[in-house]
């Protein structure tokens, strides 16, 4: 797998971490927030000839079953490609759907476009807060991965302004450009892949320990017997271990009655996505 040295050790690889994951998130929500401003540009329903609100409501949310089927693939080919391969698999998916949907001419070709650029979606969205919450400290944890949903509306901020802005063009490039600024996004986040670190814990369960020890060296700027690698070695390893002691997990336990109420914290996060995308 590619790495390079770009951030160094410590504070400035965490941060770099930390872009590489939000930005992602903006993408994401960029993703969302672009083709609101567009469907409603003249030169858009020319070229695609009118389409009622039955077809374009079908244009639209065909990105959805994308994503959901990119989280689908994630759960087959995840965990053995790795976070950082899944992200760069996620881009291309993102810039493939992007271009394709910037130069489409039919109904048919966008639709397809759509789709492709949702399968990467959900490939991101499925794998960059597990990355984050692998490569961060416990007590930053859930600030860093519940905080994801606000860049998602900072993206979405900036492509309704965007949309905005171009209207006042005229023309396909009011909306073509739009949708080809995705990739701007994309290839920013394929850039910080290249030097941010695969996460240990993955590494670990692949039977790489040297290297995800020397991943939490770097993250946090220790050496191999200090306190908090030591300890963040232990409790990973100690994970895997109850892992495979208790053989492969079963979607039934997902809403078991347990002492820490697992059943419980799935519906929750269940409801909150649904107010949120109501």
């Amino acid at each position: 797998m590619i790495k390079l040295n770009l951030f160094g050790r410590g504070l400035r690889l965490q941060i770099a971490i930390t872009i590489a994951c939000q930005l992602a998130f903006i993408l994401f929500g960029y993703d969302q927030g672009v083709f609101s401003g567009i469907v409603t540009n003249e030169d858009w329903l020319n070229t695609f000839g009118h389409p009622g609100s039955g077809l374009e409501g079908i244009i639209v949310s065909i990105y959805n079953l994308g994503a959901f089927s990119g989280c689908i693939l994630t759960f087959f080919f995840g965990e053995k490609c790795g976070r950082r391969l899944c992200m760069w698999i996620a881009m291309g998916w993102i810039i493939v759907g992007a271009i394709l949907q910037c130069t489409s001419y039919s109904v048919a070709q966008i639709m397809v476009a759509r789709y492709i650029t949702g399968i990467g979606t959900g490939i991101e969205t499925s794998t960059v807060p597990m990355y984050q919450s692998e490569l961060c400290d416990a007590d930053k944890r859930g600030r860093l991965v519940s905080s994801e949903p606000l860049f998602v509306g900072v993206g979405i901020v900036i492509s309704y302004f965007f949309d905005y802005g171009m209207s006042y063009v005229g023309g396909p490039v009011a909306w073509r450009v739009p949708i080809a600024c995705q990739t701007i996004f994309a290839f920013v986040v394929i850039f910080l892949v290249f030097g941010i670190p695969e996460s240990p814990r993955w590494l670990y369960y692949h039977g790489r320990n040297e290297e995800a020890l020397q991943v939490m060296c770097d993250v946090w700027d220790s050496e191999p017997d200090g306190e908090k690698v030591a300890k963040m070695e232990r409790e990973i390893l100690e994970a895997l271990h109850l892992e495979r002691k208790h053989g492969e997990y079963k979607w039934r336990q997902l809403f078991k009655r347990d002492d820490v109420q697992t059943g419980k914290r799935v519906l929750l996060a269940y409801g909150m996505q649904c107010v949120y995308w109501d």
